[in-house]
């Protein structure tokens, strides 16, 4: 199925990472070197690269509601097809209603994508399926700049291999923020979130806002899912060293006590509402939560625009820290027979130019380290009124490298989850719940390594 065809949009979804995936832009000032490519005197010629007609296949790991096909020919298929007229895409969709349900499934058809779209949170899962490589020689070969790239992102992709590969590019990552709805707040006379705020202050505030109006139950404060106030501590679940829980941990306590602290607020929340309500029944006074601000544009276009953001809460121990290192990545299989090929749709959706309309039009934030991309976030989305927004405290957060994550991290997220449901119902206490938790962690991990 070739990019191109309708027939691509109607078999599936596309994953959230190729929101990422953003092409085209003008009119900013690049950095030197912004295709993405170099040619570096003193280092000899690179081998050449074929330009014989090919198709690289890309696929991705997640399934999600994001079946546009403009943004998909903007973002994948034109930089590519202005760079290297010779190479076609051809979308390899799973989950949802697809033939592919997963990876199992690539692999067995024997149609392994070129290019596998994965978070940087999982990529162990790869290894485990023996689809990773180090691309090293590739970025050599095509001259690529990894100098262009923020330097955190790029280790937290390389310690997810032993011997430090890197196994791919990232090209997306998300970013923590606080959003707050502006009409709740003014309609109970409260104050307004404001940036560089400890999670104890906006648990305090919302105590103010979490109240019930001629029938209406309005939410003070969801901090999306559980696993959400774990990022700014660098947290896993399992130690990828000795591939055991690590829920009894100090740190994981101080989340469990805090998610207790914002469901024990009356009406505040309970584990279940979900964070769409911030812009779908507009009932949640602050949302605690990653990048939403394509979920909310459609919203904003009918008139849901008084709201704004703030920097992510910080703990007392860490302030100033709003997350992890939370990448997509571009990861060439082990098994593609056209590497060069995909590591040149890599740099050209990598670009300069590909990411500040990423960043423009999209509000995706880049991987890379120029600051335009920053300086142009959000500039194009004139519904969402950006200009008013208080986009400076989102970058105020500052970002820690990410972990090593075990290859069955998501896989054994279930019994931490499932006990902070009993934690909020006082079914359980936190000393209980982790407790429960860690041991049957343990024994879902020993099942899957017998």
């Amino acid at each position: 199925m070739k990019v191109g065809s309708r027939k691509l949009w109607k078999s599936g979804l596309l994953s959230a990472a190729i929101g990422g995936l953003l092409a085209g832009c003008s009119g900013v000032a690049l950095n030197k070197g912004g295709s993405g490519t170099s040619n570096r005197e003193g280092e000899g010629m690179p081998a050449p690269i074929s330009n014989e007609p090919v198709t690289i296949k890309i696929g991705a790991t997640v399934s999600a509601a994001l079946n546009n096909e403009v943004m998909f020919q903007e973002t994948v298929v034109e930089p590519v097809r202005r760079k290297y007229p010779h190479i076609s895409i051809e979308y390899i969709p799973m989950g949802g209603n697809n033939p592919v349900k997963s990876i199992d499934d690539w692999i067995s058809s024997g149609n392994i994508p070129d290019i596998i779209l994965h978070a940087n949170g999982s990529m162990g899962e790869l290894f485990t399926y023996d689809l990773m490589t180090d691309i090293t020689p590739l970025v050599k070969q095509t001259g690529a700049d990894l100098n262009r790239f923020d330097k955190a992102v790029l280790d937290s992709v390389r310690v997810a291999s032993d011997a430090g590969w890197l196994v791919g590019i990232p090209f997306s990552q998300n970013f923590n923020a606080l959003y707050y709805n502006k009409d709740i707040f003014d309609k109970f006379a409260v104050g307004y979130p404001s940036d560089g705020m400890t999670w104890d202050q906006v648990i305090e505030l919302s105590k103010r806002l979490a109240r019930n109006e001629n029938g209406v139950q309005y939410s003070g404060l969801h901090p999306e899912w559980a696993l959400r106030p774990a990022y700014p501590l660098a947290l896993t679940i399992v130690d990828a060293k000795t591939g055991k829980s690590q829920l009894m941990n100090a740190q994981w306590k101080q989340v469990a006590e805090l998610l207790q602290r914002i469901a024990a607020v009356p009406g505040n929340w309970d584990g279940k509402t979900n964070r769409v309500d911030f812009w779908g029944k507009k009932t949640i006074a602050m949302l605690a939560t990653t990048n939403v601000f394509t979920s909310i544009e459609p919203e904003a276009r009918k008139g849901f625009t008084y709201w704004d953001v703030a920097q992510y809460p910080s703990y007392t121990n860490q302030p100033g820290i709003s997350g992890m290192v939370d990448a997509w990545v571009m990861i060439v299989a082990k098994t593609s027979k056209h590497k060069e090929q995909a590591m040149q749709v890599i740099n050209a959706v990598t670009s300069d130019e590909a990411q500040l309309l990423a960043s423009a039009k999209y509000a995706q934030l880049s991987t890379l380290a120029n600051p335009a991309m920053k300086q142009q976030f959000g500039s194009q989305l004139d519904s969402l009124n950006m200009k008013e927004k208080n986009l400076a405290g989102i970058f105020k957060g500052r970002i820690v490298g990410a972990p090593k994550f075990s290859p069955y991290e998501r896989q054994v997220r279930s019994p931490f989850e499932g006990n902070m449901m009993k934690v909020f119902s006082g079914e359980m206490d936190v000393n209980s719940a982790l407790r429960d938790a860690d041991e049957r962690t343990n024994k879902l991990l020993e099942e899957r390594n017998q």
